[in-house]
């Protein structure tokens, strides 16, 4: 007599490397995102082009045009990445989704590397048209310094990342793509008012504005604490509760 072989032997998990494919495609692959990324380029060429411009008023040297082209790219890119972290919820897909792959953790997990994929990505196209303009400055007749040092360059990297995974957290937190972005600009806009004098040494702990603001010029020297309370504020906290709140939230 033959042994049946148990509903479980079929239940064979979905490989990670498939669900990130499918992560990929829903972050790369709809018509906003493709506008957003096109945007991203946009304000990262501008960007660029302000120390191109303004050589007299710019610091001409290979660490200003990069610093420049992170605070370009920086605007758009985190939106980009808040869409696809909303996209179940928003789009009411997460009864397929959830039904197709049931261990959500791996799904948010899933959403979080291909994010931080895209934003490497993007960064390093960034440092490359960086790199280009600079040669550009050079045969205009600009003297550009070549020094680009190690914590500068480590900044610009840490920069990219820190700033597109605060859209990752609070599009996790939020599961509502409307909501998400409202949310980004509001906090932003109310604690760029902590670098008011009169307030700004609590900004220095809370303000991403100011405390990333050193990770992409290299700043690392005494203000590693700052800097770790502003990422835990913006990015461990509403992390964890959006990992909680997807673990838990019912799906209709």
């Amino acid at each position: 007599m033959t042994a049946l072989a148990t509903p479980q032997a079929y239940l064979v998990p979905i490989p990670f490397t498939r669900l990130l494919r499918a992560e990929w495609r829903k972050t790369t692959d709809t018509r906003a995102a493709r506008w957003l990324l096109a945007a991203t380029a946009l304000t990262t060429i501008g960007g660029l082009a302000i120390p191109l411009a303004f050589p007299h008023n710019v610091a001409q040297t290979r660490a200003s045009y990069l610093l420049w082209a992170g605070l370009g790219l920086s605007r758009l890119l985190p939106i980009t990445l808040m869409l696809a972290m909303t996209a179940e919820w928003s789009q009411r897909t997460a009864l397929t989704t959830f039904t197709l792959a049931p261990r959500r953790g791996r799904v948010l997990a899933a959403k979080i590397v291909t994010g931080l994929g895209l934003s490497a990505a993007v960064g390093l196209a960034a440092f490359g048209a960086a790199e280009l303009t600079v040669a550009l400055a050079r045969a205009l007749g600009r003297s550009v310094s070549a020094s680009l040092s190690g914590p500068q360059l480590a900044g610009y990297a840490a920069f990219v990342l820190l700033t597109s995974a605060i859209g990752v957290a609070i599009g996790a937190a939020l599961h509502n793509t409307a909501a998400a972005i409202v949310t980004y600009f509001g906090l932003a806009a109310a604690f760029s008012l902590l670098m008011i004098p009169a307030v700004a040494r609590v900004g220095d702990w809370v303000n991403t504005g100011q405390t990333f603001g050193w990770v992409l010029a290299g700043q690392w020297a005494g203000h590693g604490a700052q800097i770790a309370s502003s990422a835990a504020l913006w990015l461990a906290l509403p992390l964890a509760f959006g990992l909680i709140r997807t673990l838990r939230r019912e799906v209709r």
